[in-house]
């Protein structure tokens, strides 16, 4: 399928969502974060959802609603996939696990941490900065940044921000436990898992290279390849097109000149070229810009303003008639 438009959704940014047109390498409408936070966000046949903080929103085609999501931590929840027909899974980042959604939030859960807990163990807040996730084989992988969870009761920081420590998760239930197994490891902050023919990608994140893993018949994950795309941006959001792919470049965080959001367009052949898709902010993920759904830019337009405006955010956009 021939995609020439964008749905960008951005975290801690003035602007939650941005639609992008390929073809003339510019914005062409977006939604100020005064009416919504987004993280991770994913469509079904009838609505976008979108995730943040503890809550899941829902945008249909007529109105929002949102679905607070349990503790005992704050959530922190970063992305959010369709499992199957009907069934979200939430990256629930702040207590460490896997979260389940069919019209409400379901009991079970997976944790690449849950034998800790069962050894009485109280996880940390954001033990191990578990991200992304990928229904794949019999279970899940699981993206985090690293596997010590209890390191930041003996060091100051966040431990998880050193580099290399990032690893891919198989998680997988056995009875009424969760199997995890580390598949893959030594990755610098990985994001934005994507399944392509067979093969696993995925962003290592703060070294801004683009990782193509292959896996074996016991589910291990092998590193066949490595793209490097910038030494500039934090890698992460990645959309797989014809002949290449699209991948997120966000500002660094803490950066004097932590520069504008760019959008990278990887050719197969090696190829690389750079779109700047705004200014200040952090693309956390890409997806294909789905005709069916514009009504939700109306229902975001005349939804009211959910946060504060500080006087920085832009003013509500509209969409343009020749995108309807």
């Amino acid at each position: 399928m021939l995609i020439e438009r964008l749905l960008l959704s951005c975290v801690n940014t003035r602007v939650s969502l941005v639609g992008f047109d390929l073809k003339r390498e510019a914005p062409f409408w977006y939604c100020p974060s005064t009416v919504l936070h987004a993280c991770g966000a994913v469509y079904d046949q009838q609505a976008l959802w979108v995730a943040s903080d503890a809550t899941l929103c829902r945008i249909g085609k007529e109105s929002l609603s949102f679905v607070s999501l349990p503790g005992p931590h704050a959530n922190y929840v970063h992305s959010v996939k369709q499992a199957s027909d009907g069934l979200l899974v939430l990256c629930d980042t702040g207590n460490s696990r896997l979260l389940f959604f069919d019209g409400s939030v379901l009991p079970l859960s997976l944790s690449p941490l849950e034998e800790w807990e069962r050894a009485g163990c109280r996880l940390p807040f954001d033990a191990i900065h578990v991200n992304d996730c990928l229904p794949w084989r019999d279970g899940f992988l699981v993206s985090a940044f690293s596997h010590e969870p209890f390191t930041a009761w003996k060091e100051t920081g966040v431990p998880w921000q050193k580099a290399g420590l990032g690893c891919i998760y198989y998680l997988t239930r056995e009875g009424k436990r969760t199997l995890a197994r580390i598949v893959a490891c030594g990755i610098n902050c990985p994001h934005s898992l994507v399944l392509h023919e067979g093969d696993i990608y995925c962003c290592s994140s703060a070294s801004g290279d683009f990782l193509q893993f292959h896996p074996d018949e016991e589910n291990r994950l092998h590193l066949v390849k490595t793209v490097h795309v910038t030494s500039t941006h934090f890698l992460r959001g990645a959309l797989r097109i014809d002949g290449g792919w699209i991948l997120g470049g966000s500002s660094r965080r803490h950066a004097e000149d932590g520069g504008g959001m760019l959008l990278y367009k990887l050719a197969d052949d090696g190829g690389c070229r750079t779109m700047i898709a705004g200014g200040t902010g952090e693309i956390y993920d890409i997806l294909p810009w789905n005709p069916v759904l514009e009504p939700f830019c109306d229902t975001l337009e005349k939804a009211p303003d959910k946060f504060e405006d500080d006087g920085a955010n832009p003013p509500r956009c509209h969409l343009p008639s020749e995108y309807r």
